[in-house]
């Protein structure tokens, strides 16, 4: 088996009839070896043809009777792509498809390119889900896939148009419906978050108001209050002291008659020691 280089994929593109180019639909610029030609050194880029969408109904504008051209398809959306080009490989000529570098690097996720088999007839189609940030647009013309065909030395026993003989067909409304249109949800999530995040918000912005409610009507560092404590403290503080300066008075006068008494009792001492000290005459004489 071998993979087919420019030169072969070019010689079978110009082919006259009655052959039939493995890919038809392939528009080659003037020059097909250029750095615009969808030749590249041995692969074949193919494009967006119809754009379907999930949820949509058969007759609406994306639905599988009425596709799309183009469409932007958002983080997380999905889509189905089918390409503009149609392949017609004969039993020796298999394929696989790759998403360019150019297109997975954008974020868009390609779930089901996969191989040909030899014989295949028909449009590749596949299903696409935005996995970036930004948002993705598919436009009919747009490079979608890369396509490597493959020669091998003998043809398939069985090929896929002999195991198919009614041939390809294109996405049915059953199976465009059996995807989701939000792959993981991305819209509902982020507005529930947004719900969330709106929650707090409110609730913190609650919590400032009360604070400077708090502040502005008094309740919380209020000067009034402040003043009030100081007050307080010095009546405290002025009733300490008076206290301490009354308890020192009445020592001071406590100890004063102490020393009252003991003069006393020590005046009545020496009066009876002095025999007729304090007397006076019955006769009004002196003695």
């Amino acid at each position: 088996m071998s993979l087919l280089r420019d030169e072969d994929l070019i010689a079978n593109i110009n082919a006259t009839a009655p052959a039939v180019p493995y890919v038809e639909g392939i528009v080659l610029p003037a020059d097909p070896y250029s750095k615009d030609s969808p030749v590249q050194g041995a692969s074949i880029d193919l494009h967006i043809g119809n754009i379907y969408l999930p949820g949509e109904k058969p007759g609406s504008e994306g639905g599988a009777q009425n596709p799309k051209s183009e469409y932007v398809l958002k983080t997380g959306e999905t889509a189905v792509v089918t390409t503009r080009e149609t392949l017609h490989l004969p039993g020796n000529i298999a394929a696989l498809g790759y998403p360019p570098s150019r297109v997975s690097f954008k974020g868009l996720l390609m779930t089901n390119p996969g191989h040909v088999d030899p014989g295949y007839e028909g449009v590749m189609r596949f299903t696409v889900i935005n996995m970036a940030k930004d948002p993705y647009p598919l436009e009919r013309g747009k490079e979608i896939v890369t396509l490597l065909l493959f020669s091998m030395e003998h043809p398939a026993h069985s090929d896929w148009h002999q195991r198919n003989p009614g041939g390809s067909s294109l996405p049915s409304q059953a199976s465009i419906s059996r995807l989701s249109r939000d792959f993981v949800d991305v819209e509902k999530r982020a507005k529930n978050q947004g719900l969330k995040v709106s929650a707090w918000f409110a609730a913190g912005l609650t919590l400032v108001a009360a604070f400077l409610s708090l502040i502005s009507s008094g309740h919380l560092f209020h000067n009034a209050d402040i003043e009030d404590l100081k007050k307080k403290e010095e009546i405290v503080e002025y009733e300490l002291k008076n206290r301490v300066d009354v308890e020192r008075k009445l020592q001071d006068f406590d100890n004063r008659l102490k020393d009252l008494e003991h003069a006393k009792s020590r005046a009545i001492t020496e009066q009876k020691k002095t025999p007729g000290l304090g007397k006076t005459a019955t006769n009004g004489k002196r003695p």
